[in-house]
């Protein structure tokens, strides 16, 4: 590793355990005070890494209010850099790292978020009015966040990116849904930034891996669903693959594994060496973001396709790593994805057809290779440094195998 990149990953490093420490108290009692508040007690929720960006951490805080009462807000701070955007938040600079804070759900990025949170404004755009019952999904601060708004039986996804971003999202959605592919169907949203999108029907396909394997969905199902991708996608703005930005992934394995460096550099460069021995194939229209999550199933039929936001032009070879990848690191998420083993042989068995199968193993050791330092939570002990474990693991079996097959085929 050279020295920039050392010098990189020690920032990260740095970063990462000054959010993690208890040297949080003073930012978050700065950022808190501008509640007129005091802090009763706080715990790190979350901390999110993005390679070679900062880190975030979500901090639940219970603050003593002037009324006398004690409630819980969330707080942010990040080390990223965060533009001057109108919304209020704390910065700190100690002279070595600039801090910035904010409370939930005033992000200084999405700025469309507090109106997503807002649960008469969305049933209205939602469902005309009336009341919603409102469900936080997924929420990475600065780059998106995607809740659940539900009215009896219905249900409406809001999704929540960047104002810049939001024409490029519907942009794809509707690409998607006019070339007849099952995509969710858009509503206008209330804010800049804000896509509201109805429920698809179906299973997601994580469940039907659970249950069976997703036996009756073959993998040229999969394939054939990837063929029909418009051509439109060529159009749209290309996106690294994850086994492109392989490099920036072990910087953060590492830093959430720092004694396993040696390992995680090595599988960088076995990932790497492959990459530039086997060709990709021709530029193609992709999804970008291609796994059981996003995928949704009734039996052996596709019935929707999620979270669009990578569609653009890449590699068909970086689709199926991404499925690949993701494949492989569902035993070591939870132990009743018994079947995957199995599935995961009959999905490589036809994907092998495609593409080139020692190029599809190192890019599936690329995205498994990204999902390790996703395994770091807290609140549950040092169990997730055993799932990290596992997945750095299971990235280096894919290298491995495809060295072999590499070598092979010379």
């Amino acid at each position: 590793m050279n020295a920039p990149s050392r010098d990189l990953m020690r920032a990260e490093t740095d970063g990462i355990d000054l959010l993690e420490s208890r040297k949080m108290q003073q930012p978050l009692e700065i950022a808190v005070g501008t509640l007129g508040a005091s802090i009763q007690g706080w715990k790190l929720a979350k901390l999110q890494h993005r390679p070679g960006a900062g880190a975030t951490g979500i901090y639940s805080v219970d603050v003593r209010v002037p009324d006398g009462t004690v409630r819980t807000e969330y707080v942010c701070i990040t080390t990223s850099v965060v533009p001057d955007t109108g919304v209020p938040v704390v910065r700190l600079d100690d002279g070595n790292m600039v801090l910035t804070a904010w409370l939930y759900p005033a992000d200084p990025v999405l700025t469309g978020l507090a109106t997503a949170c807002d649960s008469a404004a969305m049933a209205r755009a939602a469902f005309g009015g009336g009341d919603a019952d409102l469900r936080m999904v997924n929420y990475r601060p600065l780059r998106r966040a995607v809740l659940e708004a539900s009215q009896g039986a219905s249900r409406v996804f809001i999704k929540v990116v960047r104002p810049d971003k939001a024409d490029a999202l519907l942009r794809r959605h509707r690409l998607l849904t006019e070339a007849g592919l099952p995509s969710p169907e858009l509503i206008p949203g209330p804010a800049t930034g804000v896509v509201l999108l109805r429920e698809v029907q179906g299973m997601p396909l994580a469940q039907g891996l659970m249950n069976d394997g997703a036996s009756q969905l073959a993998p040229d199902t999969l394939l054939e669903l990837l063929d029909r991708l418009p051509a439109g996608v060529m159009k749209l703005s290309r996106r690294p693959a994850w086994a492109e930005r392989a490099a920036d992934y072990a910087r953060a394995a590492a830093a959430a594994l720092p004694l396993e460096q040696d390992r995680i550099f090595c599988l960088e460069e076995q990932i790497s060496k492959v990459l530039a021995a086997t060709r990709p194939g021709p530029l193609v229209p992709t999804h970008g973001d291609f796994y059981e999550a996003n995928l949704l199933i009734d039996g052996g039929t596709v019935t929707g396709v999620l979270d669009v936001d990578s569609l653009g032009p890449g590699y068909r070879i970086d689709d199926l790593a991404c499925f690949i990848g993701h494949l492989a690191v569902l035993p070591a998420v939870h132990e009743a994805y018994i079947h995957v083993p199995q599935a995961m042989e009959r999905y490589l068995a036809a994907f092998d057809k495609a593409v080139d199968p020692a190029g599809l193993r190192a890019r599936s050791a690329g995205v498994a290779l990204s999902l390790v330092a996703g395994a770091k939570t807290f609140g549950q002990g040092e169990g997730w440094q055993r799932d990290a474990l596992e997945r750095l693991a299971i990235a280096e079996r894919l290298a491995v195998e495809a060295v072999q097959l590499s070598e092979a085929s010379r």
